[in-house]
């Protein structure tokens, strides 16, 4: 009997470790959080860009990203908020990176220039800031382009808006 016992407690161990090595883990409520902040508010960035809907592609995965930690919990009225986080895309910009023949580019890179900050809603005071946030997505440019939308591009800045939403989301969590 005291052998089951001690195999069932080997197995505990083994899946609880496995757990935790996978990379699995619980989001842990930031010191800096009043514990009754229990909303945020996330508008569409600022865009000041020739790509508006990017502000909306990454208020998307910001909201997203915050039900998936159950930290927070989205709203979508500001009156309903403890917590708005403001943003601004202040750049976004297309550079060939590689090319097939003259002038033939055959791989761009999006690069994404913007800040944004956490704020409590009543006292508008700042919980935390970043002024300055960059990242980039490379793609690949179609042989045949469809209309007037480059459809790497807006893969890449989908892709784009999923990394800035995720790091955003760990700077405001694990800072």
């Amino acid at each position: 009997m005291w052998f089951l016992s001690r195999i069932n407690s080997l197995i505990l161990w083994l899946i609880s470790l496995s757990l935790f090595a996978c990379g699995y883990s619980f989001y842990e409520r930031p010191k800096v959080f009043q514990p009754h902040w229990k909303t945020i508010f996330i508008p569409p960035f600022k865009n000041y860009t020739q790509d508006p809907e990017f502000s909306e592609m990454l208020a998307y995965e910001l909201r997203h990203k915050f039900a998936q930690g159950k930290i927070l919990l989205p709203v979508y009225r500001e009156e309903e908020a403890d917590l708005v986080l403001r943003g601004e895309v202040t750049r976004i910009y297309v550079e060939p990176i590689s090319y097939e023949v003259f002038l033939q580019t055959r791989e761009r890179r999006v690069l994404f220039e913007g800040k944004f900050q956490l704020l409590e809603r009543k006292t508008q005071q700042k919980i935390h800031e970043n002024p300055k946030l960059t990242r980039f997505e490379t793609y690949r440019v179609l042989e045949i382009p469809q209309g007037s939308v480059e459809l790497g591009k807006v893969e890449a800045l989908r892709k784009l808006s999923q990394d800035i939403a995720e790091l955003i989301f760990q700077e405001i969590i694990f800072k």
